[in-house]
């Protein structure tokens, strides 16, 4: 049976973590969980109780990760999903609740593939994201695809709906943002075929990034590590 176990990693952005339920739960009438995955040292406990009000919704579930940074939480979240297919997104609002329809839509037609989101697919958009870092990153897609001779048109995007066996089956070591590319190399390597989606990524407008420049130096480690 066809269900949707949709990881979500949390740190303060509760506004947008409760828009982001809200728009899914009325788009997408699918059996789903949503797993929030929280930290213990960096979700303050103000919001942690205000955060607590949407396990009133039955589909709702709040876990602490035990592996530091945003891979962590989606370790964690991979662990202990219970349905067929599992979402990785944002909670800030970066990864657009709304495009969700769409992939949700094509996975089910697809159920062995991994539908990706895509800024870089005819139809995507990047907003906000600064002119520099927008070239960079154009650029780091097009080596990956390159190297990985894959029609995947993202790599570094972590939004996507995967077979729960593509996740599971593998183990994985980044628990920085360059998860996104470990996470969808590995299946690649094992086989798993992918199909591109457009997407719009937007600038969050609240809670604290996680991200430093310096993580970007993470992902060519990551791209050249695993095609050896």
């Amino acid at each position: 049976m066809y269900g949707l176990s949709i990881i979500l990693p949390f740190i303060d952005e509760l506004n947008s973590l409760t828009k982001t339920i809200n728009i899914i739960n009325k788009q997408n009438k699918e059996n789903k969980e949503f797993l929030i995955i929280i930290s213990s040292k960096k979700t303050p406990i103000k919001i942690f109780k205000k955060l607590k009000k949407l396990k009133t919704k039955k589909n709702v579930k709040i876990f602490y990760q035990k592996e530091p940074f945003v891979g962590g939480a989606v370790k964690k979240g991979i662990k202990i999903s219970k349905k067929s297919h599992i979402v990785i997104m944002a909670s800030d609002l970066e990864t657009d609740p709304n495009d969700l329809k769409k992939m949700i839509k094509l996975s089910k037609k697809n159920q062995k593939k991994i539908v990706c989101a895509s800024r870089w697919h005819i139809g995507g958009k990047i907003k906000n994201y600064g002119l520099i870092k927008k070239i960079f990153n154009f650029l780091f897609q097009k080596l990956s695809k390159f190297i990985l001779k894959t029609n995947l048109s993202d790599f570094t995007f972590a939004y996507r709906i995967y077979p729960s066996k593509a996740l599971k089956e593998n183990k994985f070591y980044e628990n920085k943002h360059s998860f996104a590319l470990e996470m969808i190399i590995k299946p690649i390597k094992k086989g798993y075929k992918t199909l591109n989606v457009p997407a719009t990524w937007a600038a969050r407008i609240e809670g604290t990034s996680q991200n430093s420049i310096l993580n970007y130096f993470g992902y060519f480690k990551i791209l050249f590590k695993n095609i050896i």
